[in-house]
């Protein structure tokens, strides 16, 4: 019998069979589940892709705001407190309609596919220099510390106009905001004060940065990202500073800890699969668009998102009552049976008519989707081009984290091809 309050418990998440089975549980068994508890919130666990869709799409019943991720009571309450009840922090996954159709609209172009082709030789020469890193360390590294966590990191912080010294910085901020209670992520500054206990330490550092940011970009206009947020304007009047600071952060935390992910599963799932790196090696082109995919539903990186009932909504022959909290489980949508066939094996081949749930439904659904495709898909192809052979040393291991997570140590051992690797050493 599997425990679904285990999905609150962070450690639980290093081992994804126990969590996959848990998923697997509840879509057989209760797929729709009110679930009470003294340490958290009462929440409804929402399992099933239909059901995931249904709501995401469901503005008219279901707000994004007053909570989007999991925390204890504890933690809402110091929250609350700290910020004094007021919106400090104002991102386009927490925004409702009329705000957050007004504000995604500011940048969703510059993210679509016709504008991101011009970032084609910059995604390149930025994976090719990943690359070169696996060669100065002779093949054997741990990909995700190594390769996986920085590459994607490199793309977005240029997009966004972050100067390369401040990467480091960036990186550490993720981590923490999104794995505060890993081990090896955890911020590690005065945790005992309050600011830190309800999360707002990371915040407030992101913040400093991104205020000196907005700043500079205001008296020195560039052609970046962060240009062009400082400089917004909604209905006529530049966006609120909370607003300002919510865009930065969604842009500067999701825009690589996902994709990261997604490209370090995608890494491993070739390295114990002979047989799916030679397909690679053969077709690059077409291999390296269809495991991209795989690997984005496979890791689904962003575990939940929250939504809360403004009126009663009858789902499945239960009744969400208005005001009561759902969690929306996407990494058990992307592996829903009644839409996937076999769907804990990593298939490559599977049909994609139908969405998996990694990058969420309607009018929230991911704004870097397609960038998040260009750089793995980009990053595979040249790997194959680079390597003869790719096999794991040893198994991976996974951040104990709830909101967004995935591998966080994968050793591989690579044999780097001759031709390659004698002008990689060159550079």
């Amino acid at each position: 019998m599997t425990n679904p309050a285990r999905l609150y418990n962070s450690s639980a998440w290093a081992d994804p069979d126990e969590i996959h089975a848990i998923f697997a549980d509840m879509r057989r068994n209760s797929p729709v589940l009110f679930l009470k508890d003294d340490e958290y919130p009462d929440f409804w666990h929402i399992t099933k892709h239909a059901d995931i869709f249904e709501i995401e799409k469901r503005t008219d019943v279901f707000l994004n705001e007053p909570r989007t991720t999991i925390q204890t009571r504890e933690a809402e309450a110091l929250a609350e407190a700290m910020s004094g009840g007021e919106r400090r922090l104002r991102t386009l996954v927490s925004m409702d309609p009329p705000e957050h159709p007004k504000m995604r609209q500011l940048t969703q172009q510059w993210f679509m596919p016709k504008n991101l082709s011009r970032l084609q030789e910059q995604i390149e020469n930025s994976a090719a220099q990943s690359l070169d890193r696996m060669a100065a360390l002779e093949g054997n590294c741990d990909f995700a510390q190594d390769v996986g966590v920085e590459f994607p990191l490199r793309v977005i912080m240029t997009v966004l106009g972050v100067p390369q010294e401040d990467y480091g910085s960036m990186l550490r901020l993720t981590q923490e905001l999104f794995g505060p209670d890993d081990p090896d992520m955890r911020r590690r500054i005065d945790a005992t004060s309050d600011a830190e206990k309800s999360g707002i330490g990371t915040h407030m550092e992101f913040g400093l940065y991104f205020q000196r940011m907005t700043w500079d970009r205001r008296k020195n206009p560039r052609d970046d990202i962060a240009t062009l947020i400082s400089n917004a304007t909604v209905d006529g009047k530049p966006i609120d500073d909370a607003a300002t600071f919510g865009y930065y952060l969604i842009i500067a935390t999701a825009g690589h800890d996902t994709t990261s992910y997604s490209l370090i599963e995608a890494v491993r799932q070739i390295a114990q699969d002979p047989s799916l790196f030679d397909r690679l090696k053969e077709d690059p082109e077409t291999m390296s668009a269809k495991i991209t995919e795989e690997a984005i539903r496979y890791a689904s990186p962003v575990r939940h998102f929250i939504r809360t009932a403004k009126s009663d909504f009858d789902l499945r022959g239960k009744t969400i009552k208005a005001g009561d909290p759902v969690i929306l489980w996407y990494s058990s949508g992307s592996r829903d049976e009644e839409v996937f066939d076999d769907p804990q094996l990593f298939n490559p081949d599977r049909s994609t008519k139908v969405r998996h749930a990694a990058f969420g439904h309607g009018p929230h659904m991911c704004l870097g989707m397609y960038l998040a495709r260009q750089e793995i898909s980009t990053f595979l192809r040249l790997l194959a081009e680079r390597l003869d052979s790719l096999e794991l040393s040893a198994a991976p291991q996974f951040v104990q984290a709830n909101f967004v997570s995935g591998i966080k140590r994968l050793p591989i051992k690579a044999q780097l091809a001759a031709n390659t690797a004698k002008a990689s050493v060159a550079q």
